[in-house]
């Protein structure tokens, strides 16, 4: 089954760890002020639009600075709602609650904590990477 990677310069992020973006961006506009929300996802556009392939969608520094914030406090947020698991273990928290085989994609596609937990944190080292290495641009790429 195929997924959604998260790289950026040297770093290339866990299994199919991405896949979870769409979750992942749902809940940040979740927990925006209303008069954020706009700006939020005009920096994000091509993730919002949809428009990730193998190609991918290229997160330059406007786009970094503006998810960065978000999503610490959100992922802080999940990891206590969830017992602070090992980021590559999360997604098995989904597992155990998942009713059938749809429930398991769903849960991968951005509707389970333990999937956007997994996407959260890689989206974060990406970030961190990102600064650390002066720009290089945060590839989400579908593989």
């Amino acid at each position: 089954m195929g997924g959604i990677y998260i790289s950026c310069g040297e770093y290339f992020g866990e299994d199919k760890s991405g896949s979870a973006i769409e979750g992942v961006l749902a809940a940040l506009l979740e927990q925006l002020a209303p008069a954020d929300r706009a700006p939020f996802q005009a920096a994000l556009a091509p993730l919002f639009e949809g428009d990730i392939d193998e190609m991918g969608v290229e997160l330059g520094a406007e786009a970094v600075a503006a998810l960065e914030g978000p999503l610490r406090t959100y992922y802080e947020a999940l990891g206590a709602k969830l017992g602070h698991p090992e980021p590559w273990e999360a997604p098995d928290l989904d597992a155990q609650g998942a009713q059938g085989v749809q429930g398991a994609v769903d849960a991968k596609w951005g509707a389970g904590d333990g999937w956007r937990y997994y996407c959260a944190h890689d989206l974060l080292q990406a970030c961190e990477v990102h600064r650390e290495s002066g720009g290089a641009p945060i590839l989400i790429a579908y593989g």
